[in-house]
């Protein structure tokens, strides 16, 4: 790997997570780079948009999706000021970036847990709901 690349596009990520002091969130930046040029970015944004899920890495993987007209990022690589927490390495896998670089360990995880409740007399109707969906379409 070339470190003045990576030195690069995680000064770029820092500069992201910076903007996100402004707004009182927590400082992750996050950048998303395909064939060196960066097609989405993007900073902690939950209490600014009220979302939960809006991560540093989550709006830098939505914005290049956008931008790419897929959600699939093959060929992307991903630098992020900490490591990804478990939310966002799923949604890394399935936009299936091919490198995640990142800077700082995960910083503390989230300490709620909330209580999982399966409603066995729906898991029928929505196993046959998804298999009938895939079967559509192969």
């Amino acid at each position: 790997m070339d470190n003045r690349r990576n030195d690069f596009f995680m000064e770029k990520a820092m500069g992201v997570a910076r903007s996100g002091i402004d707004n009182k969130e927590i400082p992750v930046g996050a950048v998303v780079v395909e064939n060196e040029e960066i097609i989405g970015e993007g900073y902690n944004m939950q209490k600014a948009e009220n979302d939960p899920t809006a991560h540093a890495e989550i709006v830098a993987l939505r914005k290049a999706a956008e931008l790419k007209g897929n959600f699939r990022l093959d060929g992307c690589n991903l630098y992020v000021t900490v490591k990804p927490c478990l939310m966002c390495r799923e949604a890394i896998k399935r936009a299936r970036i091919e490198i995640v670089f990142f800077a700082s360990p995960q910083a503390r995880e989230a300490t709620h847990t909330p209580q999982y409740v399966r409603l066995e007399e729906y898991s029928d109707k929505s196993t046959e709901l998804i298999r009938s969906f895939f079967k559509k379409r192969r």
